[in-house]
């Protein structure tokens, strides 16, 4: 018998990934799946947020667990080609809007996209290959070279938290062709190769 609603919640969730059996790619911390995500956050009587403890590597870890008003407010949903970006909880990849930009994990963007991946840790660089297409971004930088070229990110630059690199994306899906569409009321960002 389930416990609590964690429990609950996170039965159902996985039972519904299960059920759909359309998983297109499975990574450590992020998926894509036919399945809208679902949202993360406790209800308590009195609407405050809590605390969950999980298991990373052999270690109990404390989750901050966001109101589900707080959650609703900074959910940021991505669609990529029909396929919703899940992320697991507790890895600190879920996107987020900084300086009215969508920041998603470099991984999952790269598996997206289909980018070939370079990542220098010394100058903290990122390499981006597609087809014809090289982009060189660095964390903590505004100015990035596609095919050589310097062009500037606006508001938003490539960076480091919770232990994942995050890439500003619209500038890189105009870059690559790729139809964006954003959706305030539902907080959607959707992406549509041409």
């Amino acid at each position: 018998m389930l416990k609590t609603k964690w429990e609950f919640i996170t039965t159902m969730s996985l039972l519904v990934v299960l059920m759909t059996g359309r998983l297109a790619y499975a990574a450590d911390d992020f998926f894509w799946s036919d399945v809208e995500p679902i949202l993360n956050c406790y209800e308590s009587r009195d609407g405050s947020a809590a605390e969950m403890g999980i298991v990373v590597d052999d270690k109990r870890v404390s989750q901050a667990i966001p109101s589900c008003e707080d959650a609703k407010k900074n959910r940021v949903v991505v669609l990529l080609n029909g396929k919703y970006l899940n992320t697991v909880a507790g890895t600190g990849a879920d996107p987020f809007i900084e300086n009215g930009r969508s920041m998603i994990p470099l991984r999952a963007l790269a598996d997206g996209f289909g980018f070939e991946v370079n990542w220098d840790q010394s100058d903290k660089k990122i390499i981006l290959n597609k087809n014809d297409k090289s982009i060189l971004m660095q964390v903590g930088k505004s100015e990035m070279l596609v095919d050589g070229e310097k062009v500037n990110l606006e508001n938003a630059v490539p960076m480091v938290k919770n232990g994942v690199t995050f890439l500003p994306v619209r500038q890189l899906a105009e870059i690559l062709d790729v139809k964006v569409d954003w959706n305030n009321t539902t907080r959607t960002a959707k992406f549509t190769e041409k």
